[in-house]
């Protein structure tokens, strides 16, 4: 198909029990049209694909996710390199695209004593390919995929597949819950009684890049200082760092403003509360609570962040509402990360926090 595709199928010599298997169920579209089971012979695997490709990508799915802009993928790829795949499953000989996920290895820093991680996400299957085969699928790009240099696997997972995970993996066992709330730009105030005294705020773009990866690596000890310097300056963002009196950093964050409109905080590191506090009203002084492009804010949080959720209350109209938006589940050593200062993760397609 393309010159960075990969057939994964064809280095296999026999895979014939599972392709029996599924060859005995029938399988249905979204509107109950029959459809061929998808296995190892009928699709192709496509790495790292081309422009093209991300373009088809695109136009299937990519401009209906809420939280996602298409420079996200140049993004990623820049700041992780070697250390980055994106994948691909589409129908044999087609650009159809019926599956994707992507791949990202964390090694620890040399002052952390761990193993890599693999942190799993970007899944996606076409309404029409949902089933057991697409399990299959999954489970396979899981076990052979290229660049697999660990068996310590992460990824966050949205509640309806939980059970899917379940089934691949024989657990669904999580280490964190994450949490969502959504709001409208006028349910949002900005209060003027919090005392923030002692909190100083700088752009992130006008920082020097150690005092944000320094900062980040006391709450992920993994290598990934390219990633959150571009998430932190984000053109479409307003990055805050926030230091104390003695010009120590205590908390940095973000809102980025995506082509849907929805205002996303990712992330939100601070030392405790009063810090998170100080730099969301920072950023939501300069976003316009009134203005067209805005829909809604979603705020996301950690279950094992202590008030990582009751900090948001004196910004909002309502008292607080929650729901379960995923749970981070990994196998068989989770990464050591600061819950304390994560009062807010970075996009949960990514990273751990």
């Amino acid at each position: 198909m393309l010159s960075k595709s990969l057939a994964i199928g064809r280095k296999l010599t026999k895979i014939s029990s599972s392709v029996k298997s599924i060859s005995s169920i029938t399988f249905k579209t979204v509107d109950g049209k029959p459809r061929d089971a998808l296995t190892i012979h009928n699709v192709d695997f496509v790495i790292d694909p081309d422009e093209k490709m991300v373009d088809e990508y695109m136009k299937v799915y990519g401009n209906q996710r809420l939280n996602f802009k298409r420079n996200d993928i140049d993004i990623w790829r820049k700041s992780f390199k070697d250390s980055y795949s994106l994948w691909l499953v589409c129908l044999k000989g087609t650009n159809k695209i019926v599956q994707m996920s992507h791949v990202l290895n964390f090694p620890p820093l040399p002052s952390h004593n761990d193993i890599l991680h693999q942190y799993h996400g970007f899944f996606w299957i076409d309404p029409d390919y949902r089933g057991k085969d697409s399990m299959e699928i999954m489970d396979y790009i899981e076990k052979l995929r290229a660049r697999n240099q660990s068996d310590n696997n992460v990824g966050t997972y949205l509640p309806p597949a939980a059970n899917m995970i379940k089934k691949i993996y024989g657990t669904n066992n999580y280490q964190h819950i994450m949490y969502v709330s959504y709001y409208k730009p006028d349910e949002m105030q900005i209060p003027e009684d919090l005392n923030l005294d002692g909190i100083f705020l700088k752009n992130a773009t006008e920082v020097p890049d150690m005092d944000i990866v320094k900062y980040d690596n006391t709450v992920f000890p993994y290598e990934r200082s390219k990633y959150m310097l571009n998430l932190l300056r984000d053109p479409e963002g307003f990055g805050k760092v926030a230091y104390d009196n003695n010009g120590k950093v205590i908390g940095f964050g973000n809102v980025i403003i995506y082509p849907s409109g929805e205002c996303v905080l990712t992330p939100l590191y601070a030392d405790d509360s009063k810090v998170a506090q100080a730099i969301f009203k920072s950023i939501l002084k300069e976003i316009p609570l009134n203005g067209k492009k805005e829909h809604r804010f979603q705020i996301r949080s950690i279950d094992q962040c202590d008030g990582g959720f009751e900090w948001i209350q004196p910004f909002v109209r309502r008292p607080i509402r929650k729901e379960i938006m995923g749970y981070m589940c990994g196998i068989p050593h989770h990464p050591t990360v600061n819950y304390k200062k994560t009062y807010s993760n970075t996009p949960y397609t990514t990273c751990a926090i």
